[in-house]
């Protein structure tokens, strides 16, 4: 059977809207019959819908109930249990689903017979409590494979979801902050989505903790035929699905010998639990270990009741977290893919609100955490505490009646209670809301802060933060009587930078506890209106249950944003007759950071021409610019009229669309690194709509510029580029070449000067583009003892979305503007298959490559432009022991490769002596480009 997809289900729900139709038409001849209820549920005869069953049968004698089962396995689990059942999708199972009166789902309308449920009261008892982003509230469950681009498919879409909630009566959840983010996720009424608890948890809480646990005990014991089961400590790993990519932290060889190990020292079973829509290889796991088991769908269609029996619980982005935080034990957090899962698939939350900020990103971290929540009661405290918080902040009940409630409430509504009384109000174990009644933006000289305030109630707040993808702000708490104010500057300084704007992009404010945990927000207050402070940046300000969000953009006037404003300031900068200036438009990496050859180029034309003017275009404010140089930013009036009448264009990436020549205008192309990777045309199965935007983009370049010959053949290929190239070196480079920055880089950083300094710059991934994490640098660090500082340097690509590495150790320098400074504070460079290579050669410092995905990466991703392994200037590893015992002897490794390593240099660096932005200058004024 495929793996289910959001875009494939899309289309299919497309494809299927004749169906609808029918069953709409049919819906309104056949009448429902009282008493008939028809349940369903996605996983198989399990979840809420089993539990509202039992309950039903057992205190309603007259209600007829009967399970829609997806396959011949559901309908025997379902007669075992003494239920009726029928195929779904079968003719009966279209009338019944056409009869009934009540339809129970868990996962949506495909429990039942989705074509036949306009006018039954349909119920939707979830299958868990959602952190990550669900259905409108996501763009990746919205799209559409190749048509999802046209506006009337997305629009389709996003309609038929509307029409689907409103099909629902009733969705129960486990608490007010469950119930806001369901609301907003299915387009529901607060008379829709109701606290009443989950039924599906009912098995958590209800009858003694003993009981509980051994009935939950014998169910593993059975599905796996497994005696110690009933005795040994349980250990379980409950990964969510990727969206039907694969799973990337299955344990390497070397960790499930360690992983035996501990689990033999602790008389432990690992039981795996895949996500049934999960793709991940575990098999590996049972061969080399007994005490390790796979517990999946096929042996355990609903997780919950064997919750009980686990003693510790390992997760990723799961809602089971949620579930199990009910029974006692402690949560563990392996997220390998932080940055890039929830920046695709959006989360309700931060992560580290989530996990605790406790995660770890591969198993050879998690390892001795495990080890010390299974021995050590001080060191399994903090996990235990902190998944109490979760059940006390995501359950409004724990007495085990939350079937039951929703039945009740079924009853009144069916009953004909128009304003039907909600269920008792929930007792809440966490602390109440904390009351926002006051939130504005206040200018502090030439910065400004958010102020967010309100009444004390209970314990005050100690700690505010407002935290994005790379960058937490962070702000005071003043309590004055009854009231407390929080105050966060918005303004960062890193680095040793002066003090600038926030990076654009979405950000959330979270307020600390005495306990440190957040506290959810009851925002009352009028937020103030979306717009421009000064050259800052546009601010707008939301709020849902439990949070406010700032959303920070770049400073653009009101007459410059929107699509209709850049259209119109579009037609203008096509048609501008203003004669040319004598100036320069630089961009690097489309306004991100003043970095590369371009800035290069921008130092050595300020030493010789200062006269010329020189435009720097950045994203946003927080874009520092070089001294006297012009910052413009993107969009804006200045920008385009920049963009018209510069005389020379130096950019280090695609122009991108908006592009249009004027005579006398020249376009330096001078690309961003030598490469290893195939680029553009040279790329393998490369479609025709990819390929003729490489050649429309290459058709705007006048003049590229080339470090090496080598790269200089690559780029007239890659880009079927028939004009000059210029083999100068690289201006960036210069600075590495000086060498003279590297104590004042080191300060900047932190870092103690005897410290050996190890950077790990590796490159994007193109099936993979939020994050490169083959390298836990956090277990790096650790292997290499004291004495190391490891520096993270990510790929241009990977800064929005993406999520800063912190561990002991570890500095995450991918913020930093120039990386080219990070070389001459580095000791050792470590890459996979970045054009840093070719760079950091420069300075003479050995050089290793970590290529755990060497095969899949040059077979599937991208392909090489040349064998690296016979001519690599340092050695080549693929594990992360290998790496750091490579690393700690790193003198050996440079002796061994020397000879390599200076014919690499030969090839590659030819003219990367320091005077490469000397000679691009000199040469632009020789040939009139300016």
């Amino acid at each position: 059977m495929g793996r289910f997809t959001f875009a494939a289900g899309n289309v299919r729900k497309i494809a299927a809207l004749p169906l609808y139709g029918f069953g709409r038409v049919a819906a309104s001849l056949v009448p429902r019959r009282p008493g008939l209820w028809v349940f369903g549920s996605g996983i198989g005869v399990g979840e809420g819908a089993l539990a509202v069953l039992q309950h039903v049968r057992a205190h309603d004698a007259n209600a007829r109930v009967v399970w829609l089962a997806r396959n011949q396995r559901d309908v025997a689990d379902a007669r075992r249990l003494g239920v009726p059942a029928a195929m779904r999708y079968s003719w009966r199972g279209f009338r019944l689903t056409l009869r009934a009166q009540v339809l129970v789902v868990t996962h949506g309308f495909g429990d039942v017979n989705r074509f036949a449920t306009h006018g039954a009261f349909v119920v939707n008892v979830w299958h868990g409590i959602p952190f990550k982003r669900l259905r409108i509230d996501s763009p990746e469950a919205m799209r559409v494979p190749v048509i999802g681009r046209l506006p009337i498919v997305g629009r389709l879409v996003r309609q038929a979801y509307g029409r689907s909630g409103r099909g629902i009566s009733l969705f129960s959840t486990a608490s007010p902050l469950a119930a806001a983010r369901i609301r907003s996720a299915f387009a529901l009424t607060e008379r829709q989505a109701v606290v009443t608890g989950d039924p599906r948890d009912d098995v958590l809480l209800a009858g003694s903790p003993d009981a509980r646990e051994r009935a939950a005990r014998e169910r593993i014991a059975i599905a796996l035929n497994e005696p110690r089961a009933l005795s040994s400590r349980i250990v379980m790993y409950a990964p969510t699905w990727r969206d039907g990519r694969a799973h990337p932290a299955v344990p390497t060889a070397e960790e499930w010998i360690e992983l035996d190990a501990l689990l033999e020292r602790t008389d432990s079973l690992l039981v795996i639990r895949s996500h049934p829509l999960g793709r991940g290889d575990f098999a590996t796991g049972v061969a080399a270990s007994d005490r390790v088991a796979l517990l999946g769908a096929d042996l355990q269609p609903d997780i919950t009741p064997v919750l009980p029996a686990v003693d510790t619980l390992i997760t990723d982005y799961s809602s089971i977290a949620f579930d199990f935080a009910l029974t006692g034990g402690a949560i563990l957090f392996l997220a390998p893919d932080v940055a890039e899962y929830v920046g695709r698939r959006g989360a309700y939350e931060p992560y580290a609100d989530f996990s605790g900020g406790r995660e770890v990103a591969s198993w050879t971290s998690l390892l001795p955490v495990l080890s010390g929540a299974l021995t050590d009661a001080s060191a399994r405290a903090p996990y235990v505490e902190h998944a109490a918080w979760l059940a006390d902040r995501y359950h409004s009940f724990h007495d085990g009646r939350a079937t039951e409630r929703l039945v009740e409430l079924i009853g009144r509504r069916l009953a004909g209670e128009a304003d039907a009384m909600p269920p008792a109000a929930p007792s809440l174990a966490a602390a109440a809301p904390l009351r926002v009644d006051a939130v504005r933006v206040e200018a502090a000289g030439a910065s400004y802060a958010l102020i967010v305030e309100g009444p004390v109630a209970g314990t005050a707040p100690v700690r505010a933060l407002l935290r994005g993808t790379r960058a937490v702000l962070t702000g005071s708490v003043a309590v004055d009587g009854d009231r407390w104010r929080a105050r966060v500057p918005l303004e960062v300084a890193v680095w040793g930078s002066e003090p600038t704007p926030p990076r654009s992009g979405e950000y959330a404010l979270t307020v600390m506890g005495a306990g440190g945990h957040p506290v959810e927000l009851e925002t009352v207050a009028a937020l103030p209106p979306a717009r421009r402070y000064a050259n800052s940046f546009r601010l707008a300000v939301s709020a849902a249950r439990g949070a406010i969000a700032v959303d920070l953009g770049a400073p653009l006037a009101d007459d410059e944003v929107g699509a209709a404003n850049q259209r119109r300031l579009q037609a203008a900068y096509r048609s501008n007759t203003d004669p040319l200036e004598q100036a320069v438009f630089f961009e690097s990496y489309f306004g991100n950071n003043v970095s590369c050859n371009p800035l290069g180029i921008d130092r050595a034309l300020a030493a010789s021409h200062p006269e010329v003017t020189r435009y720097w275009s950045v994203a946003d404010a927080s874009v520092q610019v070089p001294e006297g140089a012009v910052r413009i930013i993107e969009g804006s009036a200045e920008w385009w009229h920049a963009r018209a009448t510069s005389r020379l264009l130096v950019v280090n990436d695609w122009l991108r669309k908006r592009w249009h020549k004027k005579p006398g205008q020249t376009v330096l192309q001078t690309w961003h690194g030598t490469p290893l990777k195939k680029l553009a045309l040279d790329k393998a199965g490369l479609r025709v709509r990819a390929r003729l935007a490489a050649l429309a983009e290459s058709s705007r370049w006048d003049i590229l510029l080339a470090q090496n010959p080598f790269s200089a053949d690559i780029f007239r290929s890659a880009y079927a580029f028939r004009g000059p190239v210029w083999e100068e070196g690289y201006p960036r480079n210069d600075v590495v070449a000086q060498g003279e920055l590297g104590p004042e880089v080191r300060a900047r950083l932190g870092i103690d000067p005897g410290d050996t300094v190890v950077l790990y710059a590796p490159t994007w991934r193109d099936d993979r583009p939020g994050a490169v994490d083959h390298l836990d640098v956090a277990a790096f660090a650790r292997r290499l003892g004291p004495g190391f500082v490891t520096l993270i340097r990510g790929h241009s690509r990977t800064l929005q979305p993406g999520a800063s590495v912190t561990a002991p150790g570890v500095i995450d320098v991918t913020g930093y503007p120039e990386i080219s400074e990070l070389y001459l504070a580095a000791d050792v460079l470590i890459t996979d298959y970045s054009s840093v290579m070719f760079d950091f050669t420069v300075t003479g410092k050995p050089i290793f490559f970590y290529v755990p995905d060497f095969e899949h990466y040059r077979d599937q991703t991208r392909g090489f432009t040349f064998d690296l392994f016979p001519v690599a200037p340092g050695p080549v590893t693929t594990s992360l022991t290998e790496l750091a015992d490579a690393v700690t002897d790193a003198s050996a490794a440079a002796g061994t490769h020397a000879t390599r390593y200076d014919e690499w240099r030969l090839r590659f660096n030819p003219r990367d002596d320091g005077h490469a932005g000397e000679r691009v200058v000199e040469r632009i004024f020789r040939e009139g480009l300016l």
